[in-house]
């Protein structure tokens, strides 16, 4: 089966409570009302964004809850979440896949997202600790070997009073990455689990998840601009095969080489091949022309 140009997104987290689940089943709900077909696949063991989807109104997104064998240790993780990953991009316009980072997983596998989503909330702490995870992973979002995925940094669970806070600007961040509106924090929320979706909410929350799910849709715009500009690149450096380089019956060493003699033979005022001698005309039929061949190739007319 042909894979098709699927967008990849990885929601991803080393620690619980910052609000992951929740942006991997909405964000699928949300891309999915915006006429995309969507996967979401949910790496989890506990399955929250996958139960999420399918005790909720059923809104068309694919699920598929595929918990990784992460105790097994060595490459089997990474190896498992690829083939699941490609399966599930063979059929879908967007494919989310909902994963909490261990250190048993290969940062390898975040080269196969275009783009990645770390949820954090706005305390010092916490914030801290997700630099902590992104300098960890920085040889990812910095190569110059592989394509590397886009980085979004989405404040989750913010309250009203933190709206003005600074604490983005204080910090120093070891990549780039693109900050998207937050996502507020708010009870209504907390009771639309398996119940229904963040995006159908009238009040502020229900908004602001809108907007990040806007956000997310000018990355998938901004990604695949980038795969454009790559491609035009690489065939812009891709050298051009003149006549020369195409397959022949004779060797292209063989017709630069005859047109070399042929060069030779007329600065020098005589023929490639001297005409066959008295004793010579008994020569067979095939070798006389063979001989006329080489002499019109040689001159260029053959």
């Amino acid at each position: 089966m042909r894979e098709k140009a699927s967008f990849k997104v990885l929601v991803t987290s080393q620690k619980g409570g910052v609000g992951k689940s929740t942006i991997s089943a909405n964000l699928a709900a949300y891309l999915k009302s915006q006429g995309r077909s969507v996967t979401l696949l949910d790496f989890d063991n506990h399955g929250s964004s996958s139960s999420w989807l399918t005790r909720a109104p059923n809104v068309g997104v694919v699920i598929q809850h595929k918990p990784l064998p992460l105790d097994q240790g060595g490459n089997r993780s990474l190896l498992d979440a690829r083939l699941h990953l490609r399966r599930a991009a063979a059929s879908s316009d967007v494919v989310i896949s909902d994963l909490t980072w261990s250190n048993s997983i290969a940062g390898e596998l975040m080269f196969e997202y275009d783009l990645v989503i770390v949820p954090t909330s706005v305390s010092e702490i916490e914030l801290a600790a997700t630099v902590g995870f992104l300098n960890h992973h920085r040889w990812v979002f910095d190569s110059a070997i592989h394509t590397p995925p886009m980085l979004l940094l989405s404040p989750t669970r913010v309250l009203a009073e933190q709206m003005d806070s600074d604490i983005f600007s204080r910090q120093r961040f070891p990549v780039r990455f693109i900050l998207p509106p937050p996502i507020l924090e708010a009870q209504s929320a907390k009771k639309m689990f398996e119940r229904g979706y963040l995006m159908d909410m009238p009040d502020a929350c229900g908004q602001s998840f809108i907007e990040f799910g806007k956000a997310v849709m000018e990355a998938q715009t901004i990604s695949e601009a980038n795969k454009r500009i790559r491609q035009m690149q690489r065939t812009a450096t891709q050298p051009r095969r003149s006549v020369l380089d195409r397959p022949n019956s004779l060797s292209n060493r063989d017709l630069l080489l005859a047109r070399h003699r042929a060069h030779k033979a007329n600065q020098m005022g005589t023929p490639v091949f001297a005409p066959p001698k008295a004793q010579e005309i008994q020569q067979p039929v095939i070798g006389s022309l063979v001989s006329r061949f080489l002499n019109k190739l040689a001159a260029g007319v053959a």
